[in-house]
């Protein structure tokens, strides 16, 4: 029987720490991938699946049991990958950047969190950073700004790099997690300001830190939602979630996240200044025989429309959720009013590996190998087309075509792009990319560069997709430009990248200005325009 506890492990293939979730029987291990099984208590070390055994068994159809439904098997084990990457992956980097630094010569190297700085100054954003002083042998905040070439400023030392688990800023401050303290700096010295105690340590959602004009919100990995006055550090309110919580979504002033209320899974909107809830929403869905089918849970995805980017008074929110059927609602955000709602006896599961696509009129959402659409006016639900042996998730709609992005599932596993007729459900063309791993969710990898490994990311650039691939030995960028109609390249370019040997950490892209992508790899800040393949800036 699977056993109710966390455990803790080594993966037998390279010896990478581990934790298995309550009930999960498998991990896969965030440093060398390998499929490990959860050792049992009279055994010896855990065991490792060969390539072909991972395969036949993660891609295996869901069956309708609790155990084998792949929300509940996330839902209990998810907080292991935040902890592996935030951890002992992340000291790993840092260890190896700091020799490369002291090797190199340069005193600075990027090898810790890094936030975007907002500036007035369009095209040249400043950064904060936790960085290794070579000379010094200690991490230190700094303010970078890359476009002038200047440290602006160098703080707080530490010893460990695992001393700062995530950096946010905003309104000229910025905040950072050591340990289980919130600490506010002012952005222009790096003076403390303020800090907080904390119930735990971080949890792992990328927005369980962030920052408003007015509040700090931290989301903990023992699920107390905290808020605190970004002026002065004061607690404004917190709460207390029921169990596993996937992370919140900040819109128009409040913060949606879904969490248990009166025994119910809900979805609840909370007003930041206080904590008091403003709307909250119970779905159900029926199946045809009258039985109520799986209901919200905490790793259902749901959707704000417009971008919660853009404030809105007249806003639609769109859940996803059950198992068998499959259920899909449109509410109006305010009120909560149910729009409607349309039932799939297809059974899909959304999780972390549920991509979608919301366009104008269509929502576009793809669960393994199989791609829907439903209108966003009426939830027409139909299915699009199946992808076989490949996994699939929509990228984007570009002159009537739909861009997917496919997972080979049979065989040795290889990423790449398809165009799809979005209403015949015909396969237009197919990329693929040998060797290349993804940089986006879902399934976004861990960061390492070597010369078996590379990993690609997109952007749509004047009607065309522009696909950028970070490759090593020798260290560059290769792009392409590919027409979304016919999936022909019509320009190919080559980019060397300052970095020497034959692998590095990274990219980490940390921010889009106009066709610039500013990223971390090797402990150097570079940006990069992928309109005309040229290296912008380099800085450390």
């Amino acid at each position: 029987m699977p056993e109710s506890q966390p455990s803790k492990s080594v993966c037998p293939s390279c010896g990478g720490s581990m934790v298995f979730g309550p009930g999960e029987i498998s991990v896969r291990c965030p440093f060398c991938h390998a499929t490990v099984e959860r050792p049992l208590q009279t055994e010896g070390p855990a065991k490792v699946r060969t390539e072909s055994s991972r395969v036949s068994s993660r891609f295996q159809p869901a069956t309708r049991s609790a155990e084998s439904n792949p929300s509940t098997v996330f839902a209990r084990g998810m907080w292991v990958l935040g902890l592996s990457v935030a951890g002992l992956a992340v000291a790993l980097a840092a260890v190896l950047i700091a020799r490369r630094a002291s090797e190199s010569g340069l005193a600075l190297r990027i090898s810790g969190p890094t936030a975007v700085l907002s500036t007035d100054t369009p095209g040249e954003p400043e950064f904060i950073s936790l960085v290794y002083d070579s000379t010094a042998e200690t991490y230190l905040f700094t303010r970078l700004n890359p476009a002038r070439g200047k440290v602006i400023w160098r703080g707080k030392p530490f010893d460990e790099i695992s001393d700062v688990d995530r950096i946010a800023a905003g309104d000229g401050k910025f905040f950072t997690v050591e340990g289980t303290k919130l600490y506010a700096y002012r952005a222009a010295d790096g003076a403390e300001l303020w800090q907080a105690g904390l119930s735990d340590q971080l949890g792992y959602c990328d927005e369980c830190l962030s920052a408003t004009h007015s509040r700090v919100i931290v989301l903990t990995a023992d699920y107390n939602l905290q808020v605190f006055d970004a002026e002065t550090g004061a607690s404004a309110w917190s709460r207390w979630m029921d169990g596993y919580t996937k992370g919140f979504t900040l819109a128009d002033g409040g913060l949606w996240v879904i969490d248990k209320v009166g025994g119910a899974s809900r979805l609840v909107f909370l007003d930041l200044a206080d904590g008091s809830v403003l709307n909250q929403i119970t779905p159900e869905c029926r199946r045809s025989d009258g039985l109520v089918s799986s209901p919200l849970d905490s790793i259902s995805p749901f959707l704000l429309d417009p971008s919660p980017s853009v404030r809105s008074s007249e806003r639609s929110v769109y859940l996803l959720y059950g198992w068998h059927p499959g259920c899909i609602e449109c509410r109006d955000a305010a009120s909560g009013t149910l729009l409607w709602q349309t039932i799939s006896e297809e059974g899909f599961s959304p999780s972390r590996d549920f991509a979608v696509l919301m366009t104008t009129e269509t929502l576009f959402f793809a669960y393994q190998d199989t791609l829907w659409s439903v209108g966003k006016s009426d939830g027409g639900l139909r299915v699009v087309s199946t992808g076989g042996d490949y996994h699939l998730a929509p990228l984007a709609l570009e002159r009537g075509v739909l861009v997917l992005r496919t997972k080979r599932t049979r065989g040795t596993t290889q990423f790449g792009l398809r165009g799809v007729d979005p209403l015949r459900g015909e396969t237009l063309w197919e990329y693929p990319i040998p060797g290349g791993n993804p940089a986006d969710p879902p399934e976004a990898v861990y960061r390492h560069v070597d010369q078996d490994a590379s990993i690609w990311s997109w952007r749509m650039v004047d009607g065309r997709i522009r696909l950028f691939l970070f490759q090593a030995d020798p260290s560059r960028i290769t792009f392409d430009a590919i027409d979304p109609q016919t999936g022909t390249v019509s320009d190919h370019a080559v980019l060397a990248l300052p970095i020497d040997g034959d692998s590095y950490f990274g990219p980490e892209i940390l921010t889009w200005h106009g066709t610039t992508i500013w990223f971390v790899a090797d402990g150097t800040l570079l940006a990069v325009d992928v309109s005309t393949a040229t290296l912008a800036h380099r800085f450390l």
